[in-house]
């Protein structure tokens, strides 16, 4: 029998039996119950699983299902570990009863898995086998995958892992509204498409000599149009005349995957769109198929909405419920702790007491005799002495053993005198400045050795750099010892600085060893590592406190990253293993094995993390798809494998690294403001102590009265409190006036001549100020800014001499000369730069006159090339400082207030951003340098892959390009990689771009296939390198860039939040902005309740029509992705006619409600005029009256309605039409920046030949200013943006339209002229950082602002709830007319529900007293108006500026004032309905507060009677 536990519980005589066997008091069950629970048990369990994994990782996947010895090895323990899988099922089955009650075994989630698991494992053996004894029916075994998910189970427990856990978990909610969204953006999108794109892209150009062998500009294939060139549209692609012809027999690109041939595919491909990976190949094929005139209307706004706007809101989501979890979870845990402590210590004092107190009842007895009374009080006497000698021990650390002899004493005592002397010299010393500088300077000369390192360095710097890591390797293991000799080891470890040092010191030398004594062996880069201490140099910065603040809440934050780094590696892991089951072995195909597969653990893991960082993830698909049947035979379902990894991870998993950024960020902040804040105090105490100090002493020397001091105190506190309602309208006045007031002439003379005091020059210094500050003026130069920047978009950058450029350069003169007249005026009007408010004292007048200078500069290029004699060289070097021009659209910043404000944000995120720039430069110089060290000069190549070295790579080779055809020649050559670590510079360039995760992939593979030193590559020679770069990963692009992201978050929601008056919130700001702007709507209701047009009204507005109208939208939905192409001419027959059936159905709908609300009714409402032009459209599109293609839109059009039925969707929709509004300046400002961007592109650019089989082609180029735009487009999306950089290098060849050429003869004038310029590198990188860390993050700042309301706790009002007010308010005024009945409004706020309303089950008497607080004005018909109820009520909800009854009178007017300054648009009289004046509520004015307070009393006194 079992032991029963000491306390525990006897079982429940009454408690359900199991499997109607056992019961819960049975000994069998006991034993069962005992050993289910018991630790080593679920220890055992866990440790089968981990075992079943690894077992299953070591599993090699051969094509056509053969398999490695080791393989079959491994399947005979596969019955080991279902018996024990079994046994464990059984076992708690038994123990806890199967299914019917409570806590049985199939009520856990985790029993489910495991029973599905289990059962699935035996059922291959009741399969009947076939011929050959292998067993028939459905592969189960990739269901064992799922076991990886079971120790979960175990860290579940983890603190931290629950924050992330429950973090995610929580997310759930608000994240299924936002897929349900995206779900029907994609169904909308892909619907559009279906009808625009459906078999576009099937059509290719094949040889007219063989109908089977494509032939277009690349060898694939690409879609084309029929027809000849000049009847096609533009930027459609036509096959060669008399070469090929445009046949509709080709599957498609890629397969036929990429396509829009049924609603599957379709929305496959917009979610590859929406993920912006490989989205431009498909822009660029439709382009190829209908034209590109208008074919980026699709796929930019499916950009914009689908992947800046839908997945940065999950990131809003996910970041909000991190933080609210952590909070919770800290909260809970100090709660915990604190408790915890308060009862040990309660216990120990209790136990301390109750010894004390039975000695002393003890001693105090009369029984007690003389000699036990002795004996307690030696017994307290030797305590009290041992503790005195404890405290000696510790204060005095060292221990010495003292021999018998005096004089040898007395020289030890001497000797160790002397050495604690020495020591603390040498402490004292290693702390002074000098020793830190002195250190400083050795790290920054050890950086710059490591950092020179390069390919094909000079001997002599080989040698020298070798015997100089000796030599900082001694000194800095000197400086090691002394400090651990002056500090002593405990305190010297007890530094995280230190230990960091120590250990990069001893893996320095480890290094050196390793180098120096193994054959060929590589460096790790481990000295690299020093360059951190660089980082000290902070410490005599102003960065240095928020910096230090920033690591301390990163160093928290350390136990959520590493739960998150082990929950995102069990992610890769179970992906990895369930990508084997499906794929392994499976990717072979006759072109070769490609190097993402999943045909053991290793490659299946790097695959996984590969899709997880979004490179190609859509190419790995097209192989996956392509490896189980393609298209057609049922491969395509394998896609959801691909969706499903992209979604959890990338958007999921990823974005809480972000969180936690955020998290940190915040954490950082507060830890920053509160030393400020506590600096603040202290300096205030300090004053204060000093005021005190000299009342103090004016009093005693009798210059000071005391009562006459305190009395002067105690007027100022009342002249403060006493401010009239005149002092704050004259402040809203001041406020309003800011705007028109006049700018005063400096009071300085201007140039040493215009003085503004000399009677003779004034009258002109007036007259040029007059001028200059006139906004006419403004408005003018604006249009001549604007006029301008049209001018130089229109330039042709291939031809310089067109005719165009021509006249583009005469106005250009004319444009110039009015800048430069403009720069005058202002300097003639400020003075120059020596006074204060001059000219060169404003950063942008600074800039304007730059660009004017440099204009005026580059006009001697013109002459230069006009006259040869003039120096022609030189003209073509100042051609670059026309370049400046592009930087006149800046001065359009400085004249609108709102763009300055945004620019100001991103100018000061740049400031915050400073010193995590600092070292995130730092740790990229470090990763760098570890790269030059690992692959230095090992990423060169043979074209001939059967090559390894230089030696080698000789003469020529054979390519067979097609299996039949015969093989080509080429001559190899050695090459280097795009891509490499040859020196510190492009190793920087090489991880700049892995770091954008553009590209990286390939990078891996030629870093894991790097063998030695000018050596070819060998594939997966070198496979432990991807540590590397998983590692990187996991410091850039997981932390660096999402603090970079998270420091832009947290600066602009602080600079909202500046923006806003002292005592309001930016939630208090957006209700009191909607209840300014909020009207009652009007609904129709017919004057006659009789007659026809009564009837129709009564029907279209019912519930059951409405729903009848929303059941024809679904089921025309799904009509419309019934739609395929190929389909037989009898089934699109019935579309069509469901269609018009629809149309018709529709179109009826559309007449009853004109005919029954009138056209001037039915128009005023928004979703009236957008069903009435979607009826209109499908009409015309149904009839072919009109035969125009986008008309087809209003098929798709008809979805949108349904979004009005639901109710978060609806709430979604609205906060996205907010976001919208705020970002109108964010979006000029990315304007600016990528028209700047593509007029220097156009230059640099313009005139490179466009070449297929480079980045820069027919597609894709700088050739005017829309290209080049959508090009930039594409670069921040971070499609394939190195491959661009790299095809815009100088040295590549130019258009022939490029080349300079004799007038006469047309011969070339310089055959060997080339295009591109190496200024590619600084023009990208700069944009990237830019566009993609900047400015593409204000978008996320604005999302995560707008949409907190999604992760807040829902019972806070927010202006999302305030439009229920409306709709309600209109069932009690239907006409509009903005009053109701005081008694309608109890009613109307009780249908109402909380946070905004007081809901149906509100008490009347909490109505009563709320509705006292709000107190709205009653005019003489009884009626309250609909803006003071809307505003009342957000008053009293939100407390904004809510005080004792006393006080209300100065809220109110404090509040006016605010609201006043705040809203300019208020003044016009909206404020009296806002917040009333005395007037209006004041004595002899009936109020709902007064009235309602009249009734409260008579209730309670009902009550009291």
């Amino acid at each position: 029998m079992v032991k029963r536990k000491k306390g525990a519980k006897d079982p429940d005589k009454d408690a359900p039996s199991s499997l109607f066997l056992l019961s819960a008091t049975n000994p069998i069950r006991r034993i069962f119950v005992w050993f289910v629970s018991w630790p080593p048990f679920e220890y055992l369990i866990i440790l089968t699983i981990i075992a079943n994994c690894v077992v299953m990782s070591m599993d090699t996947h051969l094509p056509n299902g053969d398999k490695t010895i080791l393989a079959l090895q491994l399947e005979e323990l596969e019955p080991v570990f279902m018996g024990i899988f079994t046994v464990e099922m059984c076992t708690k089955i038994l123990a806890m009863g199967f299914v019917l009650h409570p806590d049985s075994y199939l009520r856990n989630p985790w029993n489910i898995m495991d029973f599905v698991v289990v059962v699935s494992g035996f059922l291959p053996m009741l399969m009947p086998k076939s011929g050959d004894g292998k067993a028939t029916g459905p592969d189960l075994s990739t269901l064992r995958t799922f076991r990886v998910l079971r120790p979960l189970k175990l860290v579940s427990g983890v603190p931290s892992l629950q924050v992330v856990m429950s973090a995610i978990a929580k997310a759930i909610g608000p994240l299924v509204n936002i897929a349900l969204l995206l779900l029907f953006a994609i169904i909308i999108f892909a619907i559009i498409g279906l009808e625009f794109y459906a078999g576009a892209l099937n059509k290719t150009c094949y040889d007219v000599q063989n109908l089977d062998v494509i032939l277009t500009e690349v060898a694939d294939g690409m879609p084309c149009t029929e027809g000849p060139e000049e009847m096609a549209p533009i930027g459609a692609y036509t096959c060669s005349v008399n070469e090929s012809v445009c046949l509709q027999k080709w599957v498609g690109p890629n397969d036929g995957i990429t396509s829009f041939d049924n609603i599957g595919l379709a929305a496959l491909t917009v979610f590859q769109c929406v993920t912006m990976e490989g989205w431009t190949p498909i822009l660029y094929w439709t382009n190829d198929a209908i034209g590109s005139v208008f074919n980026w209307v699709f796929f930019l706004p499916l950009i914009v909405v689908g992947s800046f706007f839908m997945l940065n809101l999950v990131l809003g989501v996910l970041s909000g419920e991190f933080a609210k979890e952590k909070e919770r979870v800290e909260s809970r845990a100090g709660f915990m702790a604190l408790k915890e402590q308060q009862k040990l210590e309660k216990e120990l004092t209790g136990y301390v007491e109750w010894i004390c107190r039975a000695e002393d009842l003890v001693l105090a007895e009369e029984r007690t005799t003389e000699a036990d009374r002795e004996l307690i009080m030696e017994a307290r006497k030797k305590q009290t002495e041992k503790l005195k000698k404890l405290s000696k021990l510790k204060a005095d650390s060292v221990a010495s053993s003292v021999d018998d002899d005096g004089s040898s004493a007395e020289a030890n005592k001497e000797l160790w005198k002397k050495e604690k002397q020495l020591r603390f010299y040498i402490r004292r010393s290693c702390k002074t400045p000098a020793w830190f500088w002195f250190v400083i300077v050795l790290v920054f000369l050890n950086t710059c050795t490591v950092a020179i390192e390069h390919y094909n360095q000079p001997v002599w710097l080989t040698e020298f750099l070798f015997y100089a890591e000796f030599v900082f390797l001694a000194l800095f293991v000197f400086e090691m010892g002394i400090r651990m000799y002056a500090l002593g080891l405990s305190a010297y470890f007890s530094s995280a600085f230190n230990r960091f040092d120590c250990i990069v010191i001893v893996g320095s030398i480890l290094e050196v060893l390793w180098v120096n004594f193994r054959e060929r062996a590589g460096s790790f880069g481990l000295s690299a590592l020093r360059a951190l201490r660089l980082l000290r140099v902070f410490k005599v910065t102003k960065y240095w406190s928020s910096l230090r603040n920033l690591v301390v809440a990163l160093m928290n934050a350390i136990s959520s990253i590493l739960s998150l780094l082990l929950l995102l590696f069990l992610f890769i892991f179970i992906f990895a293993l369930l990508g084997m089951q499906l794929f392994g072995g499976q990717f072979n195909f006759p072109e070769g094995r490609p190097t993402s597969n999943f045909d053991s653990i290793t490659s299946a893991l790097l695959t996984v993390f590969q899709v997880l960082t979004g490179e190609d993830w859509n190419v790995v698909m097209y192989t996956a798809i392509n490896s189980k049947g393609g298209r057609f035979n049922g491969g395509i379902f394998y896609s959801t494998y691909f969706v499903m990894l992209t979604l959890c991870g990338d958007y999921t998993l990823l974005n809480v690294f972000l969180a936690i950024a955020c998290d940190s960020l915040d954490q950082a902040a507060a830890l920053t403001e509160a030393e400020e804040a506590e600096k603040e105090r202290q300096a205030q105490e300090l004053e204060k102590q000093r005021e005190r100090e000299a009342l103090a002493l004016a009093i005693l020397n009798g210059t000071a009265d005391k009562f006459e001091l305190e009395k002067r105190e105690r007027e100022e506190n009342e002249a403060w409190v006493k401010k009239t309602d005149s002092d704050l309208e004259a402040a809203a006045k001041a406020a309003q006036a800011e705007d028109e007031k006049e700018i005063p002439i400096l009071p300085y003379s201007s140039l040493f001549i215009l003085s503004s005091q000399n009677k003779y020059t004034r009258p002109i210094r007036e007259l040029i100020h007059w001028f200059v500050t006139k906004k006419l003026f403004d408005n003018f130069i604006m249009l001549v800014i604007a006029v301008s920047s049209i001018s130089l978009a229109s330039e042709d950058p291939v031809d310089e001499d067109s005719p165009r450029n021509v006249y583009l350069g005469i106005a250009d003169y004319f444009f110039t000369a009015i800048f430069t007249f403009e720069v005058c005026l202002k300097i003639l009007d400020q003075g120059f730069i020596l006074h204060p408010g001059a000219f060169m004292r404003d950063f942008w007048n600074v800039m304007d006159i730059t660009v004017v200078t440099c204009a005026l500069v580059s006009f001697y290029h013109t002459i230069a090339k006009t006259d040869k004699r003039a120096g022609t060289p030189t003209g073509q070097k100042l051609k670059s400082i026309k370049l400046l021009r592009v930087l006149r659209p800046l001065k359009t910043i400085n004249r609108i207030p709102k763009l300055k404000a945004v620019f100001d944000c991103v100018i000061i995120s740049l400031k915050n951003v400073f010193n995590i720039l600092v070292v995130y430069i730092l740790f990229q110089f470090i990763f760098a340098v570890i790269g030059v060290q690992l692959f230095n000069g090992k990423f060169f190549y043979c074209t001939d892959e059967s090559k390894h070295d230089a030696q080698e790579c000789q003469g020529q080779y054979f390519h067979y390009v097609t299996p039949d055809g015969p093989p080509v020649v080429y001559t190899r050559e050695w090459a280097r990689r795009a891509f490499h670590y040859d020196n510190a510079v492009y190793a920087m360039l090489t991880l700049f771009a892995v770091q954008t995760s553009e590209g990286w992939v390939a990078i891996l593979q030629d870093s894991m296939a790097s063998t030695y030193e000018d050596e070819g590559p060998i594939p997966w020679y070198r496979t432990e390198q991807a540590i590397f770069y998983i590692v990187f990963f996991i410091v850039f692009p997981f932390f660096f860039v999402n603090i970079f992201v998270a420091l832009i978050i947290v600066t602009f929601n602080e600079l909202g939040e500046a923006e806003l008056e002292d005592d309001m919130d930016k939630n208090q700001k957006s209700c009191i902005d909607f209840a300014i702007q909020a009207k009652p709507i009007e609904l129709y209701v017919p004057e006659e309740q009789t007659g026809i047009r009564y009837h129709i009204w009564r029907l279209v507005t019912s519930g059951p029509f409405e729903n009848c109208i929303l059941l024809l939208i679904i089921l025309n939905t799904l009509l419309l992705m019934l739609k395929f192409e190929g389909a037989p001419l009898v089934f699109m027959d019935v579309l069509i006619a469901f269609n018009l059936v629809f149309t018709l159905l529709f179109t009826i709908e559309c007449i009853l409600k004109l005919s029954s609300f009138g056209p001037k009714n039915y128009f005023r409402e928004k979703w009236n005029t957008f069903d009435f032009i979607t009826v209109v459209g499908s009409i015309i599109d149904a009839t072919k009256f009109v035969n125009v293609g986008f008309l087809r839109l209003f098929r798709a059009a008809r979805l949108i309605k349904l979004l009005r039925r639901s109710v978060s969707v609806r709430i979604l929709l609205y906060t996205f039409i907010q976001s919208f509004k705020a970002l109108p300046y964010v979006c000029m400002l990315m304007g600016i920046l990528f028209f700047i961007y593509a007029i220097i592109g156009m230059q640099l650019f313009g005139s490179l030949i466009m070449d297929p089989n480079t980045a820069i082609e027919r597609h894709n180029n700088f050739r005017h200013i829309f290209q080049s735009l959508l090009l930039l487009f594409r670069c921040a999306t971070g499609e394939a943006w190195p491959d661009i950089m790299l095809a815009g290098v100088a040295g590549r060849p130019c258009d022939e339209r490029a080349y300079e050429r004799n007038e006469t003869t047309g011969e070339l004038l310089d055959p060997d002229q080339t295009c591109g310029s190496n200024m590619t590198y600084l023009y990208f990188v700069s944009f990237i950082f830019l566009c993609s860390f900047i400015m593409l993050n204000l978008f996320v700042a604005v999302i995560m602002d707008n949409f907190d309301y999604l992760t807040r706790d829902s019972s806070i009002l927010g202006s999302h709830h305030l439009g229920e007010f409306i709709t309600a308010w209109a069932d009690f005024d239907p006409s509009g007319s903005g009053t109701i009945h005081y008694t309608e409004a109890l009613e109307l706020l009780k249908n109402i529900d909380p946070p905004l309303g007081f809901g149906k089950k509100c008490p009347d008497k909490m109505a009563y007293k709320r509705l006292i607080r709000m107190n709205m004005p009653i005019d003489k018909e009884g009626r309250v108006s609909f803006t003071t109820t809307l505003f009342a009520l957000i008053r009293d909800n939100l407390k904004i500026n809510v005080r004792e009854s006393a006080e209300m009178d100065q809220a109110d007017l404090e509040l006016r004032a605010t609201i006043m300054k705040v809203w300019p648009v208020t003044r016009a009289g909206k404020i009296d309905l806002l917040v009333p004046t005395e007037e209006h509520t004041g004595p002899g004015k009936l109020t709902v507060g007064k009235l309602y307070g009249g009734i409260l009393i008579y209730e309670i006194w009902k009550t009291t009677r």
